[in-house]
């Protein structure tokens, strides 16, 4: 009979799917199931929020090593969202400027 994955192994697998899921969402890596990349702003601040609430629900049980994990991957997680957010909004503007002005009725 095949061996259960300890406590150890399922917090690093639920943390790495939730982070595999942010990068998905954020364009970082590729959709595995359309082989796209595409950026959904709203599902990676929903899972980063689902992370964040994993934290602080678990954090006072985590040993040193699980916390300074899911710390970096959320402080990861945070800056590029931040990241991508601003250059969505950047292209936003860019797009509008270049819109043509109706041209004036003499």
């Amino acid at each position: 009979m095949k061996e259960k994955p300890t406590e150890k192994q399922l917090f690093d697998a639920l943390i790495s799917q939730t982070a595999y899921g942010i990068w998905v969402s954020l364009g970082k890596l590729q959709n595995p199931v359309s082989g796209e990349t595409s950026i959904d702003l709203t599902q990676a601040s929903i899972q980063i929020d689902m992370l964040d609430m994993i934290n602080n629900k678990m954090h006072a049980s985590l040993t040193d090593e699980e916390r300074e994990y899911i710390d970096k991957v959320l402080a990861e997680a945070k800056m590029n969202y931040l990241e991508v957010e601003k250059n969505e909004s950047e292209q936003d503007s860019l797009k509008e400027d270049n819109k043509e002005e109706p041209e004036a009725k003499s």
